[in-house]
């Protein structure tokens, strides 16, 4: 009998969840499309590239929209067998909230498992394969800026190529940069290497570099301390210059830190990322968990638009508070574990306490 009810409570959460999924993940893929189209149709882009682009973000929107579309699903979905007294009618078969709630955790554990498999490998490469399309079609012209996994390259003037491993563009600074100047022959006549590239007084000024040069006596080695930069453009005309840690899976991005890390570089935005590709997947379980209070309030308390707005609420305090962590992770106020924690801690804390609340 208890699997017969487990498989009751978890199917009408799924197929409000089904519905929910299809709703706000339908509205999201419609702004991306209509927002991204005009990119594609201002380079002529075949109907079919535009296409594979658009299908390549959706799991990148049902990674993000999973977690609320739970929460909206587990309230409504209890409210439903609320309405018709099916909750009550259990609680005087004797079944406790507990066990209620149990098939719907389950369902919040299982999608939480599958966010962790899809986070980790399956999302970055389907959004770095998006932007390998959109880089295609939109960067012909010599300026182009291409993110290759955790490199980052441009070309300014001709047969000149830059190489950075991160940049604040804001403040004017890119770390780990490599020039290549090509001798027109196929070869590199000179290869310039800097810890960092800094933007002040309207030029870029390489510092704690070296250079290689190609001579007719081979190879000649020179350090310098500081020394202008053949980079010309200022940084608000350079486009997006950084490593993109959504486009990484999980391993590389792990990398990614260690190297930087270890290369004395500015880590810590990427730390914060790194954690919160741990964290945010248990968003899932949480908003189920703090779902099933809510759920749960007797029928005539509240309707259905209630329902929907209480959820509205929720995601909205939720990811403000999500979002504010991070940026005092990225900027070291918060360490980068807390920052990515500490919402989904708090939060699970709360449906924890307000659930054992209904229990009593």
């Amino acid at each position: 009998m208890m699997g017969v009810l487990m498989r009751y409570v978890a199917g009408e959460q799924v197929r409000v969840l089904l519905l929910t999924v299809a709703a706000l993940g339908g509205v999201d893929f419609t702004i991306s499309a209509l927002d991204k189209m005009r990119g594609f149709t201002g380079h002529d882009a075949a109907a079919g590239t535009m296409l594979q682009y658009l299908l390549l973000g959706i799991p990148k929107i049902l990674y993000e929209v999973l977690p609320f579309s739970l929460l909206i699903a587990t309230v409504l979905g209890l409210g439903m067998l609320s309405g018709r007294s099916e909750i009550t009618a259990m609680r005087a078969a004797g079944i406790g909230l507990t066990r209620v709630a149990m098939p719907l955790l389950l369902v919040g554990g299982l999608f939480t498992l599958l966010m962790l498999w899809a986070g980790m490998g399956f999302v970055p490469q389907a959004n770095a394969t998006g932007q390998r399309i959109m880089a295609a079609v939109k960067h012909g012209d010599s300026g182009a800026v291409l993110n290759q996994g955790d490199q980052v390259w441009f070309r300014s003037g001709e047969g000149v190529f830059f190489g950075i491993q991160s940049a604040d563009v804001v403040e004017g600074i890119m770390w780990g940069v490599r020039i290549m100047e090509l001798d027109g022959k196929g070869g590199v006549s000179r290869l310039i290497t800097a810890r960092r590239m800094v933007w002040d007084n309207n030029r870029w000024t390489l510092e704690d570099g070296r250079v290689v040069r190609d001579t007719a006596d081979g190879l000649r080695l020179t350090t310098f301390e500081t020394r202008l930069s053949p980079l010309d453009r200022p940084p608000h005309l350079l486009g997006d210059v950084a490593v993109h840690p959504d486009n990484l899976t999980s391993e590389r991005l792990a990398r990614y830190v260690a190297r930087l890390t270890q290369d004395g570089y500015n880590a810590t935005p990427y730390r914060v990322d790194l954690a919160a590709r741990g964290a945010f997947p248990f968003v899932a379980l949480v908003m189920v968990l703090v779902a099933i209070p809510f759920g749960l309030t007797p029928p005539r308390s509240h309707g259905l638009a209630r329902g929907i707005g209480i959820c509205l609420l929720i995601a909205l305090v939720f990811w403000l508070f999500y979002s504010m962590s991070l940026a005092l992770g990225r900027t070291g106020v918060l360490a980068p574990a807390l920052s990515a924690w500490l919402p989904v801690a708090v939060f699970a804390a709360l449906g924890a306490y307000r659930l054992l609340g209904v229990r009593g």
